[in-house]
C-alpha cells in the first residue's frame, strides 16, 4: 500500500514537474514569438523609414533636374529670341541702310551735303578745318565748300559707308559728325526701345 503511495506521488510529482515544463516551454514560445515579432515590426518600420527617405531623396533630386532644365530650356529660349532680335535688327537697319545709299544718289543729296556743311560751319570758324567725305561724294567739294563759306580742305573716309560729311580742326580740337551713317547708327537704340521686339525678363 506505501508503495502504491509513493508511486502515485512520484507520478504527481512527473505530472506536476511535466505539466511546469510546459507551461514554462509555452511561455517561451510566446515570448519568442513576442520577440521575433517585435524585431521584424522594428525591421519593418527601419526598412520604411530607409524608404521614405530614398523617396524623398529622389523625388529632390528629380525637382532638382528639372528645374535645372527647365532653367536651360529658359535661357536657351531666351538666347534663341536675341538672336532673332539681332537678325531682324540688323536686317531692318541694312535695308534703312540701302534706301539711304539709294537717296544719295538722287539729285536733293547734293542740298542735303549743303545743309551738313552750313551746320558745321557755325562750330568751325579758325582756318584749317578738314571735311572728310565719301570718294563717291568728293564731286560735290565745290557745293559743299561754297556751303561751309570758310576755308577748308577735303579727305576722302572710308569709314563713311552710307554718306554725310565729317569735320574736324585740330587748330580748334573739335570734331563733328553729320553722316547718315551716325544718324543712322543713332536710331538703334530708338529702335530697341519702340520696336515691340523686347524680351520680357
Amino acid at each position: 500500500m506505501a508503495i502504491n503511495q509513493n508511486d502515485e506521488k512520484i507520478g504527481k510529482f512527473y505530472q506536476a514537474i511535466n505539466h511546469y515544463a510546459e507551461e514554462q516551454r509555452k511561455k517561451i514560445e510566446e515570448e519568442v514569438s513576442a520577440f521575433k515579432q517585435k524585431e521584424l515590426d522594428e525591421a519593418e518600420v527601419e526598412v520604411l523609414a530607409e524608404a521614405y527617405h530614398l523617396i524623398q531623396k529622389e523625388m529632390m533630386q528629380m525637382r532638382n533636374n528639372i528645374s535645372r532644365e527647365m532653367a536651360q530650356r529658359e535661357m536657351e529660349g531666351r538666347r534663341s529670341l536675341l538672336e532673332q532680335r539681332r537678325r531682324i535688327m540688323e536686317d531692318v537697319f541694312q535695308r534703312a541702310a540701302d534706301c539711304l545709299r539709294t537717296y544719295t544718289e538722287k539729285p536733293d543729296y547734293a542740298a542735303l551735303l549743303e545743309k551738313y556743311a552750313r551746320s558745321l560751319s557755325a562750330a568751325f570758324q579758325k582756318p584749317g578745318t578738314v571735311i572728310r567725305l565719301r570718294k563717291e561724294d568728293a564731286k560735290y567739294q565745290p557745293q559743299i565748300a561754297a556751303a561751309f563759306g570758310a576755308a577748308c580742305s577735303f579727305e576722302t573716309d572710308d569709314s563713311i559707308r552710307i554718306g554725310g560729311l565729317r569735320a574736324y580742326n585740330t587748330e580748334l580740337g573739335i570734331m563733328a559728325d553729320e553722316t547718315l551713317d551716325s544718324m543712322l547708327d543713332e536710331q538703334r537704340g530708338w529702335f530697341e526701345e519702340n520696336s515691340g521686339l523686347t524680351i520680357a525678363g
